[in-house]
């Protein structure tokens, strides 16, 4: 039987409602776009349930919709329910130590990493995210700062 997500160690403290900002950047580090998102996270049925809602400075609203599944004792597969493009990606998280959580995100045609993210729990109220992607030939594409602060648990 597999572990209960709300046993793992790091993505139970994720939990809520959480707002902040997003910064992305070309590979030369140059930002390119910066937009606020608000991200609900719950697990449910051992399954992580995440919905990302995104503003942008033109009023233009989006919103995405993640579930993810256990997999191993410290490990979730997520899927992107309603977001196309990110049918073709395998997206595997896993916990390390306390407090931070790292995003592999792979082409499932070609195996190639597509994305690596970094969520650091900083304390219980605000959390830091680095996202670093890549070309299909491996090169730096680009990179995003998200920094988030809870607003309801």
């Amino acid at each position: 039987m597999p572990k209960q997500l709300s046993d793992f160690q790091v993505f139970p403290k994720h939990v809520g409602t959480w707002s902040g900002y997003w910064i992305r950047m070309d590979a030369n580090a140059q930002e390119t776009e910066r937009f606020e998102a608000e991200i609900t996270q719950k697990i449910v049925d051992n399954q992580w349930l995440q919905t990302n809602t995104y503003h942008y400075d033109d009023g233009k609203i989006v919103t995405n919709n993640f579930v993810g599944q256990v997999i191993s004792d410290d490990e979730i597969e997520i899927e992107a329910i309603d977001v196309p493009a990110w049918a073709n990606f395998t997206t595997i998280a896993r916990e390390h130590g306390d407090s931070i959580i790292i995003f592999n995100v792979w082409n499932k045609a070609t195996g190639q990493l597509f994305a690596t993210e970094m969520i650091n729990l900083v304390n219980n109220d605000n959390k830091c995210r680095t996202s670093q992607s890549f070309t299909e030939d491996g090169k730096l594409k680009g990179l995003m700062l998200i920094v988030d602060k809870r607003i309801d648990s």
